[in-house]
């Protein structure tokens, strides 16, 4: 991994804070799908934390200059203050192959709006969660709202192809953004209770979309045909030069 500030190595005491905000993506061949998704979302939290602006142009330089010409990386960029921009490259990720079965536990991200550091209670439920032979944690408001994956959001799918995307607190992802721009969505409250109801589910995030097999031990339908209209309406989205 390679990790620089303000294009230049970092040091331990500009990673120590786990105060900040930061976005995750995907390079391939050089390009990122929703760039402009993700410097907005860093624009937008810049602004709520730190009050000031932060420019796109400065981030995707910075984020050419740690890439140093390499095509395919996972990166984040992270602030942890008002002025310096750290930019992680690390290989390049994919989705798990298999469908995931979820477990739902009693949590919500605190400002779920705000893709933030210090993620501690959501990792250590996905932790719990796979001890007891589940793939992740499905985050769930006191009300039983299903809300988020404790790294990606949730759609579940109709017979119709459309997405439903569940009306809780939760990250308005990148990725989830895009899918919306590409598969008609809609919003509602969706508990365990419902999840039976629906033709499929799927996690997406920026390293790409996998299936739902199972919320707690309620089984879903396998999505074919639906989730893989939705997947290549994604795959179409242009790859934009970082």
């Amino acid at each position: 991994m390679r990790i620089e500030t303000d294009g230049r190595p970092a040091t331990a005491a500009e990673l120590f804070s786990t105060y900040g905000h930061f976005t995750a993506l995907q390079v391939r061949g050089g390009g990122v799908q929703g760039l402009a998704n993700h410097l907005e979302r860093l624009d937008a939290a810049h602004r709520e934390l730190f009050r000031r602006p932060l420019p796109g142009e400065r981030v995707r330089e910075l984020v050419r200059h740690a890439l140093d010409g390499t095509a395919d990386a996972s990166v984040r960029v992270t602030l942890r203050d008002a002025d310096r921009v750290t930019v992680s490259v690390a290989d390049p990720r994919r989705p798990p192959a298999a469908p995931q079965r979820l477990r739902s536990v009693p949590y919500l991200r605190p400002f779920p709006h705000l893709k933030h550091l210090g993620g501690f209670a959501q990792l250590e439920w996905a932790r719990r969660v796979r001890l007891d032979g589940y793939d992740d944690a499905l985050l769930t408001a006191p009300d039983g709202a299903l809300a988020e994956s404790s790294t990606a959001n949730i759609g579940f799918l109709q017979d119709d192809g459309t997405v439903v995307w569940p009306d809780a607190p939760q990250l308005h992802g990148t990725a989830m953004r895009l899918v919306e721009a590409t598969t008609p969505s809609s919003r509602q409250v969706v508990r365990s209770a419902d999840v039976a109801a629906f033709a499929g589910a799927f996690l997406v995030n920026s390293i790409g979309v996998v299936a739902v097999a199972s919320v707690d031990d309620v089984p879903l339908p396998d999505p074919g045909h639906l989730l893989a209209g939705v997947v290549e309406r994604l795959a179409a989205v242009p790859w934009e030069p970082a």
